[in-house]
């Protein structure tokens, strides 16, 4: 039997990463499609790709919850989950910020919680940074390298959303980078959970590129250690990971544009205990809509990396 999805927020980009990852997958059918403001219309509207016969709907939770679902995406603005996750009867993957902290709620990065996730009815998705902030840092904090982390973050304009603001202004972003509340970005606190580690700083800025995210970490090092050791400690750290490829250059966005991807290399030291590691990945991808189907596999009880290689 097809298993049933519904998507809250679909006409945002992460619903629609969602409906291409999803649309044409064997033994899925969605059968719920939520736009308060688009209601009724073709998605092909707002996405010329998209199969003509798919139409947003506008379904009250009650009605989701008839429909019988065995998951439902939420892909709404912060606040919406807070106040309308427990009164859904299936599992539920959030998209937002809102559970992250949440107690009773699995955090959704399978390189930290594949069981839990794979066990839980309620699963907050992680933010796009910090995923990949927590896995350009998690083997150098975990092995104690680590005595402080500045990460700095460049990420195409998706991540403002299509919500017209600054930071997705075609006029402004063009031939520019805009950086953005330098100290007090809510990923901040996000990635000090996911590594367990109090002394991160972060700081975001925006490319006029569209999708992908760069996050250079410089991590202060307790003593002085040998970057290729530590290149080493890394690739056995991530040697089953799936969707973590750890390089000998320094990645970019092309390795990881509409992929699960996350890359990471430099790995250089310098005189005063630096170690630089870059991660990239695809901000709709890896950091929003394919990690969430990297959840709802190990959720159902499917192979984790299906639809997504």
């Amino acid at each position: 039997m097809d298993k049933k999805i519904a998507i809250i927020g679909a006409s945002g980009y992460t619903g629609w990463e969602l409906i291409k990852l999803l649309f044409s997958r064997p033994g899925f059918d969605l059968v719920g499609l939520n736009s308060e403001s688009n209601s009724g219309r073709p998605v092909s509207d707002l996405y010329p790709d998209a199969d003509p016969k798919l139409k947003f709907t506008n379904y009250t939770i009650d009605e989701i919850n008839r429909l019988e679902p065995n998951l439902v995406f939420l892909c709404q603005a912060d606040g919406y989950a807070a106040a309308n996750a427990s009164k859904i009867n299936s599992r539920v993957i959030d998209l937002s910020r809102d559970l992250r902290f949440a107690e009773g709620v699995v955090y959704g990065l399978p390189e930290l919680n594949r069981k839990s996730i794979a066990a839980s009815r309620l699963v907050a998705n992680p933010g796009c940074y910090a995923t990949a902030c927590i896995l350009a840092g998690l083997p150098a904090v975990q092995s104690g390298l680590v005595e402080r982390i500045v990460f700095d973050c460049k990420s195409g304009y998706s991540g403002a959303g299509r919500t017209p603001s600054d930071r997705n202004d075609p006029k402004r972003i063009a031939d520019n980078i805009l950086a953005y509340k330098l100290s007090s970005h809510p990923h901040q606190n996000e990635i000090r959970q996911g590594l367990g580690l109090a002394a991160v700083s972060f700081t975001p800025h925006v490319l006029p590129v569209f999708r992908g995210i760069m996050a250079t970490g410089h991590m202060i090092l307790k003593k002085r250690t040998d970057a290729a050791m530590i290149r080493d400690k890394y690739r056995k750290f991530y040697a089953a990971e799936p969707f973590v490829r750890v390089m000998d250059r320094i990645p970019d966005l092309h390795d990881v544009q509409n992929t699960n991807l996350c890359c990471l290399g430099g790995f250089e030291t310098d005189d005063a205990d630096r170690l630089v590691v870059v991660a990239t990945i695809d901000n709709l991808l890896k950091g929003a809509s394919g990690q969430a189907v990297q959840n709802m596999n190990l959720m159902l009880g499917l192979p984790e990396t299906e639809g997504l290689t």
